[in-house]
């Protein structure tokens, strides 16, 4: 009974909310913004017969995994013959010198402020609703948003709790006849916040209609098993068969750079000290401290000096990462490794290929991740890793043959799993080309760009199994064995 009466006054809470406050935003937000829509797309985007109106709202395109998701997807539709068009509203200068030509670029300059009530897929969404276009099929990309505020000279970001599918019952309302596919990273309160009072508030209140609104998409993809299993632990209203697990493509920047992955026999290098590498942006999430931690053991109690490399984002518009990183480096000093500790702070692309051909062994340390694209980047590269046996890690490392898991982020447990990596002489999976070519086909079947596209070619099956001119186009994988990482 408590419950019950706990849930009917979180959602009475809710809608006063949103009918007082709503309407004053959106008063304030016709004032103050100008729409500036502009399309940028390639001359030649209309030189090809098209079959479907593929329409994408991915808000903000920066330099992240759910960004390659996107460009992945932009780039396959096009090559199947689609008309694309992209709803966002910035496009980071990372991909500047990024070809979309076919692809219709809608831009929305909206840059998002304190006090905002919206996501910016709901203004997206409007854009399409009131534009004169029928759309086919809707792809809407769970992407993260931020807020841009000014102090005097200073212009900061910090992030937006949002609703990203909360477009999709207007979207529903105005294409009845739309397939709409949503890709979840993970279930947005799950990654609120829980300190403080309001943030529970919040995420009990996102909890009670994140499931409702979800029920309004055709088809929500999935970054790994573990974001499936959490999804549908936090929303069982949700058809468990509306879910499809398709992992991120993980080679876009090698298939950029045209790096080739070189084993460790094959390198150039010959490294007189063992070499690590850490590649993750400095957040303190990613538990980069814990490296710094075994560092310390190793040198101190195991008399061990093997060369460890930080390498990552470090985000200037965000000040966790600046703080994270100038507090790493600080503890670096107090703990007096900086003789075997070095930062490479916001590598290039050829850069980062560049370090993973150097190093032996790659660290990533973060617990409970929902995907973890840098294991797979290590495969990718022929190198061993060692990861924390939780989250996306669990399942597509193999322990003992493509790396090793710890079973917390802990400092003791990282430094007896790189005191092993450094005692250990071969990995056969990864040093041996006969061997390597099976973890290759497993990369590539399921973490490649490839892969990725294929597994968009099943879903388009399902949303459109009558339509022979998409079957023509679409290639169904076999059915996915779910227990393929047990029979490596």
């Amino acid at each position: 009974m408590v419950s019950i009466v706990r849930r009917f006054l979180l959602f009475y809470l809710y809608i006063v909310g949103i009918s007082l406050c709503v309407p004053l935003s959106v008063v304030i937000w016709w004032i103050r913004r100008k729409f500036d829509e502009k399309s940028v797309a390639g001359d030649k985007q209309l030189d090809f017969l098209t079959i479907m109106l593929v329409v994408i709202l991915h808000p903000e395109q920066w330099n992240g995994g759910s960004d390659r998701c996107t460009l992945g997807m932009i780039k396959h539709f096009v090559e199947l013959g689609h008309r694309v068009i992209w709803y966002t509203t910035m496009i980071d200068c990372y991909w500047s010198t990024e070809s979309f030509d076919h692809v219709e670029i809608r831009d929305v300059n909206l840059p998002l402020h304190p006090g905002d009530w919206w996501t910016q897929n709901v203004v997206l969404a409007l854009q399409l609703i009131f534009s004169d276009l029928i759309p086919d099929l809707i792809i809407i990309d769970h992407s993260a948003s931020t807020i841009e505020y000014r102090n005097l000279t200073l212009i900061d970001t910090m992030h937006k709790l949002e609703m990203f599918n909360s477009c999709l019952p207007m979207l529903k309302w105005r294409f009845p006849k739309v397939k709409i596919l949503f890709y979840c990273h993970f279930p947005q309160q799950l990654v609120i916040p829980t300190r403080f009072f309001l943030y529970r508030w919040y995420s009990r209140i996102v909890g009670l209609i994140e499931g409702l609104l979800f029920q309004k998409a055709d088809i929500i993809m999935v970054n790994s098993h573990f974001t499936e299993k959490q999804f549908l632990r936090v929303m069982p209203e949700v058809n468990p068969s509306r879910l499809m697990v398709v992992y991120p493509p993980c080679n876009v920047d090698a298939i950029k750079t045209g790096d080739n992955p070189v084993s460790r026999k094959q390198c150039q290098y010959n490294n007189k000290r063992y070499t690590f590498l850490s590649m993750n942006r400095f957040w303190p999430e990613k538990k980069l401290d814990i490296i710094v931690k075994a560092a310390a053991l190793l040198k101190r109690s195991r008399k061990m000096r093997p060369r460890i490399m930080l390498a990552g984002s470090v985000m200037p518009y965000i000040p966790e990462s600046r703080i994270y990183y100038n507090l790493l480096k600080k503890m670096v000093q107090d703990l007096e490794v900086d003789d075997i500790v070095e930062f490479v702070p916001s590598p290039t692309d050829s850069e980062k290929f560049a370090l993973y051909r150097e190093c032996d062994t790659v660290l990533y340390t973060p617990q409970n991740e929902h995907f973890g694209i840098v294991p797979i980047e290590a495969l990718e590269q022929r190198r061993p890793v060692i990861v924390c046996n939780s989250g996306g890690p669990a399942e597509t490392v193999i322990e003992g043959i493509t790396g090793s898991k710890i079973a917390a982020p802990d400092g003791k447990l990282l430094a007896a799993a790189m005191e092993e990596h450094m005692k250990r002489t071969s990995w056969p999976a990864l040093d041996n080309d006969d061997i390597y070519e099976h973890q290759r086909k497993r990369f590539e079947q399921y973490f490649s760009l490839n892969g990725f596209c294929r597994r968009i070619n099943d879903a388009l099956a399902v949303l459109f199994p009558d339509d022979p001119i998409i079957a023509s186009n679409t290639l169904l994988l076999e059915n996915e064995d779910k227990n393929f990482f047990k029979c490596q």
